[in-house]
Parts: structure tokens; C-alpha cells; sequence
């Protein structure tokens, strides 16, 4: 991976950093975010109220994709340092995708 890569994905890094802190602030809080584009990966560290320690989560071979209809981040696999929640994840989230409104997919095309 280049320099500007690397500078780039630490910076993209940081700008969803923020915006996913205030969404996820009801539950806890994010402690660490880090894209890889070059591989695809995006890595998140959080710690969760009640919880004693953190969870870690691996989401695996994102793809961004748009179309007329729908947009949103597609990823071949998503892990986490629980397993009850890998459980979770392989009988209940079996689309490994978020969605992504329309006013923000250009920018999150171009970011990833």
C-alpha cells in the first residue's frame, strides 16, 4: 500500500470515527476505527455499557455499491472477539450489509 493510501485511509478513518461515535453513544462508545482499502477490511474496537471489556469486529471484503434503487456497503465476511455474536451474525445477518442514503454514497464511494 502507497503513502497516500495509508495517509488517505487514516484520514477516512477519523471522519467515520466521528460520525459513528454519536451513533452508537446510547450503547457505548467506539474506541478505535481502521480502514485498510487495499484490502478491503475495516476494523472497529468498542466498548459497550454493562460490558467489561471491549469487542472487536472485522468486516472483511467491503464492496460499496450504488445503484438506482439501493446503496450500500456489502462485505464477504463480518468476525468479532465474541462468539456468540459470530453465531448471531452467520444465522441472522445474512446479507453482511449496512445502507447507505442516497445523499452520502457518492462521498462514501469515493472515501472507500
Amino acid at each position: 500500500m502507497g503513502l497516500f493510501s495509508k495517509i488517505k485511509d487514516k484520514a477516512v478513518s477519523l471522519l467515520f470515527k466521528k460520525s459513528a461515535d454519536s451513533f452508537i453513544s446510547d450503547f457505548g462508545n467506539l474506541n478505535d476505527l481502521k480502514i485498510d482499502s487495499a484490502n478491503k477490511d475495516i476494523y472497529l474496537s468498542v466498548s459497550l455499557k454493562g460490558e467489561k471489556e471491549s469487542i472487536d469486529i472485522k468486516m472483511s471484503g467491503y464492496e460499496v455499491v450504488r445503484s438506482k434503487d439501493d446503496n450500500f456497503i456489502q462485505f464477504q465476511n463480518i468476525t468479532t472477539s465474541r462468539e456468540w455474536i459470530n453465531v448471531g451474525l452467520e444465522k441472522f445477518y445474512l446479507e453482511r450489509r449496512i445502507d447507505i442514503p442516497a445523499q452520502y454514497i457518492g462521498i462514501v464511494k469515493l472515501l472507500l
